[in-house]
């Protein structure tokens, strides 16, 4: 048996052993985290989560579980992954050795500490005492033992993890790139890179930017008879503008209904969606809405950006991406929105099947992430090594899409990161190498935004 088959009997093994845990947001919680472990998103792994079914309760999965709880459960893994190398520096202040510990205990450490520090409104003798009795039910009493001291004296330390100077290890200067990588639970080079390209202050805006709670933002669908009046009633209940049609909402204030309706009745029926605000605003502040000619979405996804273009009458004629599952999903996405479906095609970027396009392209590109750190925090995890890899993905496709681009039509390029190698030295470079090429606009969220994610796009025109 390979390496990665005896890896993945392990995880069975544990995962069938957490399923047999009491059916609680906390140990659904963690058995998201044992998926992240393996490779899966945030995302996928709470959605896989929610699917299982726990040993001792068949006949429901953590689908069933009720809504406050299931809301527990994605908090409390977004925010323990938003917060894993803060909680790591926490742990190792109260633990001789914590890196001997089992990786699955520390989660379960790891969520008690998240809630001793962040969570208010959980008692923390409920978060203590849940997380020694998994501990017990999952390695027994003497580590159970363990469990409790480490997070006895955690609870002694107060509101000292909240503030800065608690991370100032020896030789550690205030506000330096190690620092602010700690509080801000970051990993160093992410920090450095903003330090370099945007400066320190900049750097801790984003920094915090990325460790804070993300807002919700929901798209009025403008094709929809309910549009302008949905929109009012949002922005009436506290909403942010985003855009001419969007609106966001910061964490906890989502609102239930809007226009008498509920809001998943208005996802349904296809008059809201939701997509992020910076999403949103990259399409207007890039004028992609203004497009006249027929477009091709080349790294469509699941379709966010080819329905919130069909929705204001752009011409999106083709969606394509490499991800069939990802792809898949448009179809409905467009019943749901009463929308015409454009062609869809399994289509690798880098080796499209055709030499030209007479039309506009849009490039979503695959990128970093460094710019949705906060709605995604699993990203933190990955290593330097994979925005390498993405920067020379980025470069052939623009290579490729480049040459296919025909005189006066544009190429929209766009990315969710905050890292200069895969936004503006994409943009000179493919400028440099392909003559003709027009930058007729480009934009990146403002870095002292407090809650906008991070998206850049540049827009260039071929001309005749």
């Amino acid at each position: 048996m390979g390496k990665a088959s005896t890896a993945d009997s392990r995880l069975f093994a544990l995962q069938r052993k957490v399923r047999a845990l009491p059916f609680t947001a906390r140990n659904v919680a963690l058995s998201a985290l044992l998926s992240v472990d393996a490779g899966q998103s945030a995302q996928q792994a709470l959605s896989l989560a929610f699917g299982q079914s726990f040993a001792e309760h068949a006949e429901k999965s953590a689908a069933s579980l009720p809504p406050v709880e299931r809301n527990l459960c994605s908090e409390l893994v977004y925010g323990y992954l938003r917060s894993e190398i803060r909680i790591a520096f926490v742990l190792a202040h109260v633990l001789p050795r914590p890196q001997s510990l089992p990786r699955p205990l520390l989660h379960v450490l790891g969520l008690a500490v998240y809630s001793l520090i962040f969570q208010n409104r959980i008692p923390d003798h409920a978060a203590v005492f849940s997380a020694v009795e998994t501990a017990r039910a999952l390695y027994g009493s003497a580590l159970a033992k363990v469990a409790n001291g480490a997070l006895r004296s955690v609870q002694r330390l107060a509101d000292a993890p909240l503030q800065p100077d608690f991370y100032l290890p020896g030789g550690v200067a205030v506000q330096s790139v190690e620092h602010l990588a700690l509080f801000y639970s970051l990993p160093p080079w992410i920090v450095g890179h903003w330090c370099k390209r945007y400066g320190q202050q900049a750097a801790e805006q984003l920094a915090q930017r990325s460790f804070a709670r993300p807002w919700s933002a929901l798209r009025v669908n403008a094709c929809h008879v309910l549009g302008h009046d949905l929109l009012s009633d949002l922005l009436a209940q506290g909403g942010t503008p985003v855009g001419q049609w969007g609106a966001a909402f910061a964490p906890g204030n989502l609102p239930a209904q809007a226009c008498g309706k509920a809001l998943n009745d208005l996802l349904a029926c296809g008059a809201v969606s939701f997509q992020s605000a910076g999403s949103q605003l990259v399409l207007e502040k890039l004028g992609l809405y203004d497009w006249k000619r027929p477009v091709w979405d080349v790294c469509a996804g699941f379709g966010g950006k080819t329905v919130a273009l069909l929705e204001r009458g752009v011409a999106v004629a083709f969606s394509t991406d490499r991800s069939l599952q990802r792809l898949t999903g448009l179809p409905g996405q467009c019943a749901r929105l009463l929308l015409s479906c454009p062609a869809t095609a399994l289509i690798d970027a880098v080796a499209p099947p055709c030499s030209a396009w007479a039309g506009h392209m849009l490039i979503d590109a695959p990128c970093s992430g460094l710019g949705v750190l906060a709605r995604r925090p699993d990203i933190r995890r990955r290593p330097q090594q994979q925005a390498l890899e993405h920067e020379q993905l980025q470069g052939r496709m623009l290579e490729r899409l480049v040459a296919m681009l025909q005189p006066g039509c544009e190429l929209a390029y766009i990315t969710c990161t905050l890292r200069t190698q895969e936004n503006e030295k994409q943009i000179q470079k493919v400028m440099c190498d392909a003559p003709g090429l027009q930058l007729v606009r480009q934009w990146q969220t403002p870095h002292e935004h407090p809650w906008l994610e991070g998206m850049f796009g540049a827009v260039l025109r071929k001309q005749t």
